[in-house]
């Protein structure tokens, strides 16, 4: 059996390593943060992060048979459609830090609510290592839930956010047309950081906070941040010209759910018109079962608030 073998040779790679592992779930954004912190540690030491979305029952596995014994550094995603599945692909992981980046209606078909996405998120607390720690989203909905099975676990929690109760967050954000200048405060010493997308400063903090973690030293990486390269299919922009006529295409194609959605959205209205039109193709967001039609109906609320002239549907 190809699929056990495989399996095996991850939990075999797994528990020969000498590598920390830092592993990464939640409804949107996993493979961003894991490409950011994967290229960011790598200035540190030799670090493995899995290619593309290896986050399922294959790609994990698959992505652990890759670790070698001159790695230092180990960061993977896990992903899921179904509740166990966390829990399953964790288990193999055995992060000493996790990671859980929000909670939203991504494969809601398989799920009666909310609280349950959650609850199937918070199983990666299950595997983290006794005395690890867990990265959570102050400002979200379940950060009080995720903190107690954390601590229940023996497992210390670390809190970024937009708002200054947060263990790491940003205390100054100023803009001009090329870039986002970010003073963060990251355990009360402030680093000063420019960025080109807004929608990275919540992975940007998440990153700072597996930095400390790790005892690196922030300051040597300052100033590689606003150089890692946005990955395809999430708001990458190429230029194009079509006789003779030039435009930007911004692709965000990877994935949809309402979430990724209305960040898109935000991401697309942050960039000055210049005088120029802007429009939206939308396509489907799967996977979101019965009350489908009520999420793609609250979408056209972020797209009338938006500066966009014309949407495609």
């Amino acid at each position: 059996n190809t699929y056990l073998f495989l399996k095996k040779l991850g939990e075999l790679k797994r528990n020969k390593t000498k590598a920390k592992i830092i592993s990464i779930t939640g409804s949107s954004g996993k493979t961003t943060v894991k490409d950011l912190v994967g290229n960011l540690i790598n200035f540190y030491g030799k670090t493995y992060f899995s290619p593309k979305s290896y986050n399922n029952s294959y790609g994990v596995p698959l992505s652990l048979s890759n670790l070698e014994n001159n790695h230092s550094y180990g960061v993977f995603e896990i992903g899921m459609s179904k509740k166990g599945e966390i829990n399953n692909l964790s288990k193999i992981v055995k992060p000493d830090i996790g990671v859980i980046t929000n909670v939203a209606e991504a494969h809601i078909e398989n799920f009666r609510s909310l609280d349950e996405i959650a609850y199937a998120k918070s199983e990666i607390i299950n595997n983290i290592k006794s005395s690890g720690f867990l990265i959570i989203d102050k400002d979200g909905k379940y950060f009080n839930f995720f903190k107690k099975k954390a601590i229940k676990n023996n497992i210390k929690v670390v809190s970024v956010g937009l708002k200054s109760n947060a263990d790491i967050h940003p205390v100054k954000i100023k803009k001009n047309n090329y870039f986002t200048f970010l003073k963060v405060n990251v355990f009360n010493k402030i680093y000063k950081i420019k960025i080109k997308n807004d929608q990275m400063i919540k992975n940007i903090l998440i990153s700072l906070a597996i930095l400390k973690l790790l005892k690196l030293n922030i300051q040597k990486i300052i100033n590689k941040i606003k150089d890692i390269k946005v990955l395809e299919g999430r708001g990458k922009v190429y230029k194009i010209k079509i006789n003779k006529k030039r435009f930007n295409l911004m692709d965000e194609s990877y994935n949809a759910n309402p979430l990724s959605m209305k960040s898109a959205i935000e991401n697309f209205s942050n960039i000055k018109k210049n005088g120029k039109k802007k429009y939206f193709l939308f396509g489907d967001m799967m996977e979101l079962g019965k009350n489908s039609h009520i999420y793609h109906k609250k979408i056209s609320k972020f797209i009338n608030n938006s500066d966009i002239d014309k949407t495609f549907v």
